[in-house]
């Protein structure tokens, strides 16, 4: 997951590098990379230290683009509101979303496999 995510960020970063506006770098990097970090998690149980390495490779990439580092990148997080503070609630809810898809599937062995959950 993270190497696709840092292939894609450093791919968008690099070639918008020149911007001035910090923003725009952020409203690229968001929809096209996140989803990377994401991949699968509302499938897959994951430990708290998987989710705190999520988020860390996420405010990673927050702190290359603005230049800042420690508590700014959670004030600009907020700001921005492009990081979950808790990522446990994004991923469950991911997850509840995930299982109502399965409730709705056409294969009757999927539905059985969500009604059971």
């Amino acid at each position: 997951m993270k190497s696709h995510f840092y292939s894609s960020f450093n791919s968008i970063f690099h070639r918008s590098e020149n911007s001035h506006d910090k923003l725009v770098i952020l409203h690229f990097v968001s929809p096209y990379c996140k989803p990377y970090l994401l991949y699968s998690t509302d499938c897959v149980g994951l430990s708290v230290t998987q989710l705190r390495s999520i988020e860390h490779t996420w405010q990673c990439a927050i702190s290359h683009i603005f230049h800042i580092t420690g508590a700014d990148v959670r004030h600009v997080c907020n700001f921005t509101s492009k990081v979950p503070i808790k990522l446990n609630i994004v991923i469950q809810n991911r997850q509840i979303k995930f299982l109502a898809g399965l409730c709705h599937a056409d294969n009757t062995v999927l539905r059985f496999l969500a009604n059971v959950n």
